[in-house]
């Protein structure tokens, strides 16, 4: 392992170099006393030393390539979310002929992070398509010279969003890399071009403190679906907003709304209150 000296260009998304220590990393100092006393010492440091910032930017080379990988394979990434969320919309093989579909019952209820995840991608990749004129791959040199730009496509594409409460609070697009993979497409395949509109019909934006979860989560909550419904029939809870993605449509609820005229509601009947899983607190 080696020491370094301080960086005047640095990464700033804070990336390390793995095994790789400033000459003042006390870990380091205990594995050399370590060493020289014969003995040994696993250091709790695995590399302190900053990454350095590529020409002409302000991230590690390893930060921009991901970033790039990222771009490249979001529009396939997207298509691949809306042929999950409505699989009657993806490559039609399964049609009978004269182009009527075998099947005719109603689709499977659409599972409530899909729905977040395309929720969260479509605004990022819309956004930004519309502030590089749907250029953004051949824009990231100019970009991640920009302090602003480069946290806010940290927060679309590179971060890693983890669960709050059993909710993730917003999408990045590695997130959804990590939990759906990328399907690349068939060749001769259209590449992805963004909605006219953003997929988003009167709906505030998610709060950290307090995220907007979909109608399958806020049942989930609330007990069951008629629980649910019953409240909103007593005007006890409003849905902020509705989301039409892939051409499935839902309401969406503010979490904090739904746990507080949960809690009420049990305080009343004089229930013990249960845990967001159903189980007994």
């Amino acid at each position: 392992m080696a020491d370094v000296t301080v960086s005047d260009r640095v990464c700033i998304r804070g990336c390390k170099v793995r095994g790789l220590h400033y000459a003042a990393c006390e870990e380091q100092a205990k594995v050399q006393a370590a060493e020289a006393a014969g003995e040994v010492y696993v250091s709790k440091c695995w590399g302190c030393a900053e990454r350095p910032a590529r020409d002409h930017a302000l991230i590690c080379d390893s930060c921009f390539y991901r970033l790039r990988t990222l771009v490249r394979d979001s529009g396939d990434l997207y298509g691949r979310l809306r042929s999950l969320a409505d699989p009657m919309k993806a490559t039609p093989t399964d049609k009978a002929p004269g182009g009527r579909a075998q099947q005719v019952e109603a689709p499977a209820p659409v599972d409530a992070d899909l729905l977040d995840a395309l929720n969260d991608l479509g605004h990022t990749l819309h956004d930004w398509g519309r502030h590089t004129d749907y250029q953004l791959e051949r824009c990231l040199p100019d970009l991640v010279n920009d302090v602003e730009n480069v946290r806010i496509l940290g927060i679309g594409f590179l971060d890693r969003n983890p669960l709050v409460d059993g909710v993730r609070p917003f999408w990045s697009v590695q997130d959804a890399v990590d939990k759906w993979g990328v399907e690349r497409r068939t060749k001769g395949e259209p590449s992805w071009e963004a909605d006219p509109d953003p997929v988003v019909v009167a709906i505030a934006r998610p709060e950290w403190s307090d995220p907007l979860i979909t109608k399958l989560q806020a049942e989930q909550l609330a007990g069951s679906e008629r629980t649910l419904r019953r409240w909103i029939g007593k005007g006890l809870i409003e849905h902020e907003g509705t989301v039409v993605i892939a051409g499935v449509m839902t309401r969406m609820f503010r979490r904090g709304d739904v746990v507080r005229v949960r809690d009420e509601m049990q305080s009343r009947v004089g229930r013990p209150k249960t845990t967001e899983n159903g189980g007994a607190s």
